[in-house]
């Protein structure tokens, strides 16, 4: 779906344009408003609206035609018209979710997207440089560059980093040019002690649990992927950087609790730390019957981790 966007002008800017209707009224896909056009929401979400409808919204008939010949939009056996992916779309920025994908390959968005996005805005002060860890569709990092002047957005599967790529696309001239799209995994490559603002989503679901889905799956008991991903972004943290991740806190009967100990180390390496509970998260468990990795889980609930690196360089004893 997202290579097919990107080889295709007239694609683009019709996306680029039902985005702009969409910022005009005021939709945000995060928020619940009864008051907002029917019709430009059925479309934005992928459901499907008269073939009229969508051309306006489109930008017109060739854009309509554009969509139609390259399976981005799907014409239903009742004449109707809907898009092959969902438009995300938040403090000015755009990004797609493809509404289907082969197994192992999924683009994640959810919740918590948006809970990183509000974060990023918290947080993402401005500056040099910044990087969206995992990014996936890449929403986040599209919307660090108005704030930014360069964003880099990493992923390791090729579905997410084309999707990724299509908000980059999204984006006019001068935001566009700030913003990179890298294959990798997490950080791998990336310069040490390099930006300002490091941010991740980490998958954080066990692997039982996981579906076989890169997206979601954090390792055996989901924590140790998430502590990759904090390792990572504490290298490429750069002095009086902020690193805004998120993850689970997964605590157990043996007094280990891995992401609590991973945040006392920093701390007397010198860093800061706060952790944050995402709201209307209680005590989660993920799979029944539970796994040997995680006998003896007593709780687990899903956390912004933030750390701030000093001015100076932290102590290494």
């Amino acid at each position: 779906m997202a290579d097919t966007i990107l080889s295709d002008a007239l694609t683009v800017g019709a996306l680029r344009h039902l985005g702009g209707v969409a910022l005009a009224a005021g939709y945000a896909s995060n928020i619940e408003d009864a008051a907002q056009d029917a019709d430009l929401v059925s479309l934005i979400t992928g459901e499907a609206v008269e073939p009229d409808v969508a051309s306006g919204l489109l930008g017109g008939p060739e854009c309509l035609a554009a969509c139609l010949a390259s399976g981005v939009a799907i014409c239903d056996g009742e004449g109707r018209i809907r898009l092959g992916c969902s438009l995300l779309v938040g403090l000015d920025t755009l990004a797609i979710e493809p509404s289907a994908h082969q197994p192992g390959s999924r683009v994640y968005s959810g919740p918590d997207t948006w809970i990183l996005l509000e974060k990023a805005w918290r947080f993402g002060l401005g500056g040099g440089r910044a990087v969206d860890l995992g990014t996936g569709t890449g929403l986040v990092a599209a919307f660090l560059t108005s704030r930014y002047d360069h964003v880099t957005a990493t992923d390791l599967t090729p579905s997410s980093v084309a999707t990724a790529a299509v908000a980059r696309e999204l984006l006019d001239p001068v935001r566009r040019s700030r913003m990179s799209v890298l294959r990798t995994d997490i950080g791998h490559g990336l310069p040490d002690h390099a930006f300002d603002l490091v941010v991740s989503n980490a998958p954080w679901v066990p692997s039982s649990a996981a579906g076989g889905e890169v997206c979601a799956d954090g390792g055996p008991t989901g924590q140790e992927l998430s502590l990759r991903f904090l390792s990572e972004a504490v290298r490429l943290l750069a002095p009086t950087g902020v690193v805004v991740l998120l993850c689970a806190d997964l605590r157990f009967d043996d007094g280990r609790s891995p992401l609590a100990e991973a945040l006392s180390r920093l701390r007397s390496l010198g860093y800061a730390t706060e952790v944050e509970v995402t709201p209307g998260q209680g005590s989660f468990s993920f799979v029944d019957p539970v796994p040997n990795e995680l006998e003896g889980l007593v709780s687990g609930r899903h956390v912004t981790v933030i750390v701030h690196r000093p001015s100076l360089t932290p102590s290494r004893h």
